[in-house]
């Protein structure tokens, strides 16, 4: 199951990347375009920072990790609410950026949550991933596409080499 998570978090990745091409190289919730997710950043209506990219994704099944229980799969995006939704997307990623943690399992924890949605870590935060989904492990999509399945420490490296010194995940 985490084989096939990693590969929804690579489409999710090339997605983002495809639409930030045609939205001057921004990804949608740093787009000031008329079509972007900006207006969505602080609300907890996180799949709204998904439903933007559509079209680039075709169908929302690739946003539900299958060994996330809580979810269920989304026949389309008209019906697509957090509750289909496993992954988390960081607000601060940036497609120049190629390290910066653009989107990743919901199962984190750390740092300070906040609004039922909003975590924020610093680059000393002491995150983790919980057992919810992969055993206190996780997968991580990063600015350039590339998506990496990490260990709690191997989280905690990530977060400490960023070049941010907070990183806002908006987390469904």
């Amino acid at each position: 199951m985490r084989i096939g998570c990693v590969n929804n978090l690579k489409q999710l990745g090339i997605a983002y990347r495809v639409w930030a091409n045609d939205h001057g190289d921004k990804f949608p919730f740093a787009s000031t375009n008329a079509d972007s997710s900006l207006a969505w950043v602080n609300s907890s209506e996180v799949f709204r920072h998904f439903q933007v990219i559509s079209n680039e994704l075709i169908t929302p099944k690739v946003l539900v990790c299958r060994a996330d229980k809580k979810r269920k799969v989304a026949t389309d995006f008209l019906q697509f609410s957090n509750t289909n939704l496993s992954y988390f997307v960081g607000l601060d990623a940036r497609e120049d950026a190629p390290h910066s943690i653009l989107s990743g399992d919901r199962n984190i924890a750390g740092g300070t949550f906040s609004n039922g949605f909003l975590r924020v870590l610093s680059t000393n935060s002491a995150a983790e991933w919980t057992k919810e989904i992969h055993q206190n492990q996780g997968n991580i999509g990063l600015g350039d596409g590339s998506v990496n399945r990490v260990t709690t420490m191997q989280l905690r490296a990530q977060i400490a080499a960023t070049s941010n010194a907070f990183i806002r995940l908006a987390v469904p």
